[in-house]
């Protein structure tokens, strides 16, 4: 089943656009949404999330447009790196208000998910940690039993046990649903490329890859070349390239096509590096 499309989306500002987006999730992707700050992540979750207009193309979730969805809407999770609920609830008194609030939501599984994270649920949300705020979240997201999970950087101020934890049931949570999807964001490619099974790159405003993480694991070696070889290689074998010092480059090729001493498979982050500062012949 196709979760999520979007077809063409653009959006302009005065120094930014989001440039001709076009993005699909069906049942049990998990889309890592990688770039560099700025680079139009934010700005497409809030068009997908209705925090902004689209000035063309056409966003379906649930093979409904956003004006059309009605109860559907309760089946979308939205995860910003900050909890927007009063500073002054307690935790329990949050479930309270959530349960009148999402007709899906389930207070035994929020109350498993507080015990999994190690959350007390007497304490006051200003009370909490940065890390364990970020934990909340996503526990109020999976306990209204949402299909399309929307996470931005979700794991902000976790350790990597944290992380290596709400990793793990992000995973579990999609692939235990029927007709079910997440897409996120993060700075952290280790945590994504343990995650996902497909990664989105966007770059000023463009997608700029859209692949199976496999695939691309698959794809490409980064060689490290002095001066001399750079300049005798043949360019159109050099995807791109990064400048070490003046006499040395790291350089990113297919798979096997190069043949040098110093090879090794390129990594997920070396790739979105790569891509995103590397330069072009």
């Amino acid at each position: 089943m196709e979760i999520l499309n979007l077809n063409k989306v653009s959006k302009k500002f005065k120094t930014f656009t989001l440039d001709n987006i076009n993005l699909t999730l069906n049942d049990k992707d998990i889309v890592g949404f990688v770039g560099e700050n700025g680079a139009g992540k934010s700005t497409t979750f809030k068009l997908i999330g209705g925090l902004l207009n689209v000035d063309s193309g056409d966003i379906k979730i649930f093979n409904k447009s956003l004006d059309e969805l009605g109860e559907e809407r309760e089946n979308v999770a939205f995860v910003l790196d900050e909890l927007c609920f009063p500073m002054s609830f307690k935790v329990y008194q949050l479930a309270k208000v959530l349960k009148n609030t999402f007709s899906n939501w389930n207070n035994d599984k929020f109350d498993k998910y507080l015990v999994r994270f190690n959350i007390d649920k007497k304490k006051k949300i200003k009370e909490l940690s940065k890390g364990m705020k970020a934990k909340l979240n996503l526990a109020i997201a999976f306990s209204h039993e949402a299909n399309l999970l929307m996470l931005d950087e979700p794991m902000n101020g976790l350790d990597p046990v944290a992380r290596d934890e709400v990793v793990e049931e992000i995973f579990n949570y999609t692939n235990d649903r029927e007709n079910s999807a997440t897409i996120i964001s993060s700075h952290i490619i280790s945590d994504l490329e343990k995650l996902c099974n497909r990664i989105v790159l966007i770059h000023e405003g463009k997608i700029i890859i859209d692949e199976r993480k496999d695939i691309l694991l698959n794809a490409f070696d980064v060689i490290t070349i002095n001066k001399d070889t750079f300049e005798s290689m043949e360019k159109n074998k050099i995807i791109r390239f990064r400048t070490l010092d003046n006499l040395s480059f790291d350089i990113l090729v297919k798979r096997n096509e190069v043949v040098n001493d110093v090879v090794k498979q390129a990594t997920l982050e070396d790739i979105v590096l790569f891509m995103i500062r590397g330069k072009t012949i």
